[in-house]
């Protein structure tokens, strides 16, 4: 279903804004990084955060909270995306490396390896975060427990 919001949408101008944005009222808490989805496919996200003031901490650069937000975002899209629809997930663990200060428009994106899981199990993927110059600012890893739902 995810896939179907997203093909119908990013093929028109601002299509992706308009996605995103309705998924940060989807999700709140995700929406308050305001992501900009680049790219989504079945098992695979890239997002855009742009650097804004609001996202940064004293140092200047993107706060550790919106930067894993962005992982977890990142991770989710690409894992959910990949599920087949009788499947459901949540996330039970999550852990960022921070490498660098993110200063500036980010990247982020995940290949989840799990596309077509169709019984319970625990399933482990990564999103990298990247600045403009292709550096790794963080690692997030998301455990997602995976499972068919329940009629």
């Amino acid at each position: 279903m995810l896939l179907d919001y997203w093909k119908k949408f990013s093929r028109y101008p601002g299509g992706r804004l308009v996605f995103g944005w309705l998924l940060g009222f989807f999700i709140p808490y995700s929406g308050s990084i305001t992501p900009e989805i680049l790219e989504l496919e079945e098992g695979y996200a890239k997002i855009l955060i742009r650097d804004r003031k609001r996202l940064r901490n004293h140092l200047k650069s993107i706060h550790a909270a919106a930067l894993m937000n962005f992982a977890e975002l990142t991770s989710g899209l690409a894992f959910i995306s990949g599920l087949q629809s009788h499947m459901q997930g949540i996330v039970t663990h999550f852990e960022v490396d921070y490498l660098k200060k993110g200063r500036g428009d980010l990247t982020a994106d995940c290949r989840s390896q799990f596309v077509g899981v169709s019984t319970e199990q625990e399933c482990k993927v990564e999103a990298i975060i990247r600045d403009s110059k292709d550096d790794i600012v963080a690692r997030g890893r998301a455990t997602w427990l995976v499972r068919p739902k329940k009629v």
